[in-house]
């Protein structure tokens, strides 16, 4: 199971610390050209794609700002062959610097998913995943787990998977939203 990853952010959002548990987990999931000099003094939102997932992340940054209190969201980050469950905490720290801290749950084994091999030759088509759930978005809107997809929209039938563009889901959002307002 993957370590504890940590990265604080300053005040504007730029990076300002990544612990060994990041550099290892971006080793480990095709991120190897993401080094300390490469990160440090970065905006964060250079490395979050999809306008949803910005969104989702901006409200919990002024949440936690505001509030000065910390909170804590369960997410996925799923490899090719396993599910891995993760918590996210974003904890206050001083002059509006923000920790974020992602604690692994557990990870599941499962048979390999090419669509999430960073490997895999794409085509031109994109699938839109959850950011949040790892759920893929269908052609009629429906959201389903990437086994269902691949199934469903016969992903590999041209040989060519598609490319994938980051979301996030009704449900993750309100999930998100609710967690939010709980904060007292």
């Amino acid at each position: 199971m993957p370590m504890s990853i940590q990265y604080s952010i300053d005040r504007a959002d730029r990076i300002r610390f990544i612990n060994e548990g990041w550099l290892r987990f971006a080793c480990q999931n095709a991120g190897a050209h993401l080094n300390r000099a490469s990160v440090i003094g970065q905006s964060l939102w250079e490395f979050i794609e999809g306008e949803d997932i910005r969104q989702a992340y901006g409200m919990i940054f002024k949440a936690v700002r505001m509030r000065q209190q910390a909170a804590a969201f369960r997410f996925r980050c799923d490899s090719s062959v396993c599910r891995r469950f993760f918590q996210l905490t974003v904890s206050p720290l001083q002059a509006d610097e923000l920790m974020l801290s992602t604690h692994p749950i557990r990870e599941v084994s499962r048979d390999p998913v090419s669509l999430l091999d960073p490997d895999v030759r794409r085509g031109e088509s994109f699938l839109t995943i959850c950011s949040w759930c790892m759920k893929a978005r269908l052609l009629n809107e429906e959201w389903v787990e990437l086994e269902e997809a691949v199934t469903g929209l016969d992903c590999f039938g041209s040989g060519v998977v598609p490319r994938l563009n980051h979301g996030l889901c009704l449900e993750c959002e309100i999930n998100i939203e609710k967690e939010l307002k709980n904060m007292k």
